[in-house]
């Protein structure tokens, strides 16, 4: 008979202590300040500070993963923030054109040299 059949007490024991060990990260507000992340550049700037912790030593592993994880999903929400405001710009301006065409013209440098009164 294996030690947790003999002892079945002592399982729930060992796995209260455990989980209690796991509960115990508590971050000091002095060494994590507030941060507001509101550009891809202020979430790049986290995403760095935690991936030095993370090799400097003693750092929460899992606050780590969850930072990395959260800061995935607000860069794709940023990102979509970036296009809903180019789509309005664009749509602006081909409105101040007066046409449906694209925003941008895009022409090679061969094109504008052979007509540029064609402009």
């Amino acid at each position: 008979m294996c030690f947790f059949h003999a002892h079945p007490e002592k399982l729930a024991i060992l796995g209260r202590q455990g989980g209690q060990r796991n509960r115990r990260w508590k971050h000091d507000e002095s060494v994590f300040p507030q941060r507001q992340l509101k550009s891809i550049g202020e979430v790049s700037e986290l995403l760095e500070e935690t991936i030095n912790r993370v090799r400097q030593g003693p750092f929460d592993l899992r606050a780590a993963n969850a930072i990395g994880f959260l800061s995935g999903i607000l860069l794709k929400a940023l990102d979509q923030r970036l296009e809903d405001r180019l789509a309005h710009l664009e749509a602006i301006i081909s409105a101040k054109r007066g046409a449906d065409t694209e925003a941008f013209d895009f022409q090679s440098a061969k094109d504008n040299e052979q007509s540029p009164t064609s402009r």
